[in-house]
């Protein structure tokens, strides 16, 4: 026999069904669909928020003071940014599994159109004059050069990162002191854009085309593999440790950094004031490239640098790391990982958001410019915290009511109409990763 009671349960349950579906679909959001890998997102988050620091953040060199520890953010935030575009670019292109035929065409053509819109959004924020450099340009360089080389295996990947890790400082050292001593001159306009972004610019593809394909070889690994990740943390780490020692030995053995900054000085047609450099003029000195530190661009910070993003990355794909079965760890690990996974929501936010926030933050600071607070120079680090929290909550909100960003969803929309997905294809194996859908590749894709 019914109670009273059993039409108001009844409305109840009928009232929280579109409540419990909006919070069911807010929940899907924040972890990202089946074709997002979470632990890429939450390492680009932290690439995003340490450009925040670089550009914004007061530090210092005294590890012991939390300013010490924001000084981690110079050169390597940029650096992480890099190497997770590369393993963007192989989940976009299929992860483990690399597309082939008419589908892996579209997927080029898309990045193409991308790379168009990258220039054509960096010409944009250029315009506000913001004194930051900005690197969205080169990104886009990097997603043409990578464009012969997404068909290749992990190990070739890798070895290719090593190549211009350790040739490609040499050509960005030497190479303009070349041009000055042959009456040649380093580009100022967009006329020398090419050799800007090869070769003189402040994040030459000589040199960070090492940090893109080591993020390629690792997109084309399995990313739910416990070794790869392992690998990658003690791998990254360690090679960061070592290269920091050896560049500290050779440093001290030529006299120390002062010294070589002395001897820059003189030699360096970067720094000389009088007539450029001729071809018998002293060329700066080899100890230039025993350096590691923040954009020197060479091979003990590409190594050094781009092994700690590694090491980075490899930490938040165990962090990100998906729930699976009771074989694969337990339930008590099963729930160990969705705490994580939503306690670090915010920064994935941030991340599957990159574009947008990396946007915003410079119209933030362009802004604050004109109504004479010069955040660039801000004596603490007050405004830095403020865009922090501001960008970890304006992201998580955005993405748990519309997912994708203002940003990512034009870009998006525009390469899929531009180069729609030829016809429908299998779904990718469960062995593989979680690469995106066949049929939508550009989810996977900042």
């Amino acid at each position: 026999m019914p109670t009273p009671d059993q039409p108001s349960a009844a409305r109840s349950a009928v009232s929280r069904g579109p409540f419990r579906g909006a919070l069911d679909r807010m929940s899907r959001n924040l972890l990202g669909g089946p074709g997002r890998v979470p632990g890429a997102d939450i390492a680009r988050g932290i690439a995003v928020l340490g450009m925040f620091t670089a550009h914004v953040g007061v530090t210092s060199d005294d590890i012991s003071t939390l300013e010490g520890w924001l000084s981690l953010a110079h050169g390597r935030s940029s650096i992480l940014f890099a190497i997770v575009a590369g393993v963007s670019l192989a989940l976009f292109t299929g992860g483990a599994k690399p597309f082939t035929g008419e589908l892996m065409r579209t997927a080029r053509a898309r990045i193409l159109v991308r790379a168009v819109l990258l220039l054509a959004l960096v010409a944009v924020l250029d315009l506000l004059d913001g004194r930051v450099l900005l690197i969205l340009g080169f990104y886009a360089a990097y997603f043409v050069l990578a464009l012969p080389f997404l068909r290749m295996s992990p190990a070739r990947l890798a070895a290719l990162a090593v190549i211009v890790a350790v040739v490609g400082p040499f050509l960005a050292y030497y190479g303009p002191e070349a041009l000055a001593r042959a009456g040649l001159r380093a580009p100022r306009d967009g006329s020398g854009a090419a050799t800007d972004f090869l070769l003189t610019g402040h994040y030459p593809a000589v040199v960070w085309m090492a940090y893109v394909f080591a993020g390629l070889a690792v997109g084309r690994c399995d990313l739910r593999s416990p070794t790869l990740r392992l690998g990658l943390v003690a791998g990254g780490f360690g090679l960061a440790a070592v290269s920091s020692l050896v560049s500290a030995t050779l440093v001290a053995g030529a006299g120390g950094i002062e010294a070589i900054d002395r001897e820059l000085g003189m030699t360096s047609y970067e720094y000389l004031n009088s007539a450029p450099p001729t071809l018998t003029d002293p060329w700066p000195p080899l100890a230039g490239l025993y350096l590691e530190g923040p954009h020197d661009d060479t091979m003990f910070e590409a190594l050094g640098s781009g092994g700690f993003a590694l090491g980075v990355l490899g930490l938040c794909l165990l962090v990100g790391a998906r729930g699976g079965t009771d074989a694969d760890g337990g339930r008590v690990q099963q729930v160990g990982r969705r705490v994580a996974l939503v306690v670090t929501a915010p920064l994935a936010a941030v991340g599957a958001m990159a574009l947008t926030v990396y946007s915003a933050q410079l119209v933030v600071i362009w802004w604050w410019s004109r109504t004479g607070v010069d955040l660039l120079s801000y004596p603490d680090n007050g405004p830095l915290g403020v865009m922090v929290l501001i960008a970890l909550a304006a992201a998580t909100l955005w993405r748990a009511l519309f997912g994708r960003g203002p940003l990512e969803r034009v870009f998006t929309g525009i390469a899929g109409k531009s180069f729609p997905t030829p016809g429908p294809t299998s779904p990718p194996a469960p062995s593989e990763p979680t690469p995106a859908p066949a049929s939508a590749p550009a989810q996977n894709a900042t």
